[in-house]
């Protein structure tokens, strides 16, 4: 779905704003420079009433998201209007005006205010819980969930990692075996919590900020039903790497509810190393039309990680 971009989202356009009973467009442009995204070329459009729609046309085809979208809404989750869609991979939404959390970071303009209702945001998604210990995707026609013990889920990531880790850094083994003892001893704790609903692809960049530092998340493509110290550890990672440390105290507070530090740092060690060693970093490097930004992103991104990681032997210390 690559050739002719800007003509295909144009006929895209024209096509869902019809479906959706929206009155014609007045004028079209891409966001983010050429409206190239790592997953979807992105349009935004004014409409003759004044309201503008962005078009997200993925980069392969996909089904319809609109009974995904009306469960999730049902369920109390606030996410973009869904106005129209295709077979084919393309949707049409609602446009959430303002700046990107990355974005708020870079400009120093994320406030304590910024992030706790950031915090608060998330919380409203943790609030959809489902019994222990089920997990699944949230697809765009089923929700297909099956018991998945969280102690062996995290145990067999390390255990896949572990080969990464030998070849590439062996020097982060002791860590890597001091994170296993750990979630062993922790094991009752671990499964003590409840799975919920999940965003999914949770990141500075799908959440905006708005001019007023209200807290928006877009792009709910991945939305999951899993434990939500994982999606809490994969966030804080995001935070480090748009250049903080991790998520600042006051995404806490607005989250209210309590998050162990142990058990986050655990967590975080094992996506982390799961990232590291997973394909997805060949993948990228193999997309012949991955944007150039996106690929410098990315780029600076698993710099970063390993630069992370080689500092675990200190950093999990802090486990005991």
């Amino acid at each position: 779905m690559n050739d002719d971009p800007p003509r295909r989202s144009r006929e895209a356009l024209n096509r869902l704003v019809a479906a959706a009973g929206l009155p014609s467009v007045t004028s079209v442009r891409p966001i983010n420079g050429d409206g190239d995204g790592l997953d979807n070329h992105l349009v935004k459009a004014e409409l003759t009433d004044g309201r503008a729609v962005v078009l997200r046309r993925s980069r392969v085809e996909s089904a319809s998201p609109e009974s995904r979208i009306g469960f999730l809404r049902a369920n109390g989750v606030t996410t973009p209007e869904l106005y129209a869609a295709d077979g084919e991979g393309a949707s049409l939404w609602e446009f959430v005006p303002g700046r990107t959390l990355a974005e708020a970071v870079e400009t120093g303009t994320a406030t304590d205010t910024v992030w706790r209702r950031t915090g608060e945001a998330l919380a409203e998604v943790h609030g959809v819980v489902f019994p222990v210990p089920l997990q699944g995707p949230i697809d765009v026609d089923a929700l297909t969930l099956r018991p998945v013990d969280p102690v062996e889920e995290l145990h067999t990531s390390l255990h896949e990692s572990a080969v990464w880790v030998e070849r590439k850094r062996p020097h982060l083994l002791e860590a890597l075996r001091r994170v296993e003892g750990f979630v062993a001893e922790h094991a009752a704790e671990i499964r003590a919590e409840r799975p919920t609903v999940t965003h999914g692809d949770i990141n500075l960049l799908n959440i905006v900020v708005t001019d007023d530092e209200a807290v928006r998340l877009i792009d709910w493509d991945f939305p999951t039903v899993r434990y939500p110290l994982a999606e809490l550890a994969a966030f804080d990672e995001h935070a480090y790497l748009h250049g903080l440390e991790g998520l600042p105290h006051a995404f806490f507070e607005g989250y209210g509810r309590a998050v162990p530090a142990d058990l986050l740092l655990a967590y975080r060690v094992v996506g982390c190393l799961g990232w590291l060693s997973s394909d997805d970093w060949r993948e990228w490097d193999e997309t012949p039309d991955l944007p150039g930004p996106a690929r410098a992103r990315l780029r600076a991104w698993h710099e970063r990680l390993l630069a992370w990681a080689d500092r675990l032997p200190d950093l999990v210390k802090a486990l005991g």
